[in-house]
């Protein structure tokens, strides 16, 4: 899963205001490796890139409060499949 430092790094390199999408998008480019794994470790699913980018949006959500940013609201962007669908914002608390 990501971890702290990792997702830290990405947040780093964001706009003040980004999406899930866009932390899911920098994840594959950063840790390619990790997010293959993630895929590989969901792969009985039926939906794997579904899956694994709930959990990632989960894992943004679980520790918000440490990474230094807040929700905002959800707005429909590109996935990782380039379709457009909602998707969570956040900003940056600092």
């Amino acid at each position: 899963m990501v971890t702290i430092e990792q997702a830290q790094r990405i947040i780093h390199r964001m706009r003040d205001e980004f999406d899930s999408h866009d932390f899911i998008n920098d994840y594959m480019t950063l840790y390619e490796r990790d997010y293959v794994c993630l895929l590989m470790e969901k792969i009985d699913s039926e939906d794997i890139f579904r899956t694994v980018n709930s959990l990632i949006g989960k894992f943004l959500t679980d520790n918000q409060g440490e990474l230094e940013i807040a929700k905002t609201d959800r707005k429909p962007s590109r996935n990782v499949r380039g379709n457009e669908t909602e998707n969570q914002r956040w900003m940056k608390k600092s």
